[in-house]
């Protein structure tokens, strides 16, 4: 290890290793910040996630049923070829430096058509897609945004782990390494003072 054994330098090791603890200490309430909401968003996606597995397996259930003595092509022309039900708007926000997205949307009122109106089934399970729509954009965005927290997490992870394993560490080894050589340097001045004044 090469450092020169001098008090200008021990001192601006000393002031780097005050401020790499200070970074080390930050980086690690952020990160335990951003675990404990990850793990809050993690619950809230599982959720969404249940709701969307059992009205999706509710819908192909009735849809069969609903559809049926339809001929095809009606059918597309009533899910596919409407106007869209939904609008949303996408945007970001802010949670500890980290940038995650955020979703508005705004579900519209369409008038039935007159298939739907004269079959009670097949109008349910139009309403029921439409309820559908918003719980699938929400659980795109909450599966995004654990993605980006577990990405941020784990970047966050390496840079506490560096300072306190290797950065940290070498500081104080420098230190020590100083403060002896310093301290050896001051036992040799003493002596050849000592060994001059016996001469005289």
């Amino acid at each position: 290890m090469s450092v020169t054994p001098t008090r200008m330098e021990l001192a601006k090791f000393k002031k780097r290793l005050k401020m790499s603890v200070g970074a080390h200490k930050l980086l690690k309430d952020k990160q335990d910040e951003l675990i404990r909401k990850f793990i809050e968003l993690l619950k809230e996606t599982n959720d969404i996630r249940g709701r969307v597995n059992r009205a999706i397996k509710m819908l192909s259930e009735r849809a069969g049923l609903s559809v049926a003595g339809f001929p095809d092509k009606m059918v597309e022309g009533l899910f596919l070829a409407r106007e869209p039900l939904i609008s949303a708007d996408i945007s970001e926000n802010n949670w500890m430096g980290v940038r995650v997205a955020d979703i508005k949307y705004d579900v519209k009122d369409v008038r039935p058509s007159n298939a739907l109106i004269s079959s009670p089934l097949l109008s349910k399970t139009e309403r029921d897609m439409r309820e559908l729509l918003p719980l699938l954009l929400q659980l795109t965005v909450s599966e995004k945004n654990c993605h980006i927290l577990s990405g941020e997490i784990e970047a966050l992870r390496r840079r506490v782990n560096a300072l306190e394993h290797l950065i940290i560490p070498d500081i104080h080894k420098k230190i020590r390494v100083i403060r002896m050589k310093l301290g050896d340097n001051e036992r040799d001045t003493i002596t050849r003072l000592i060994k001059i004044k016996n001469i005289q």
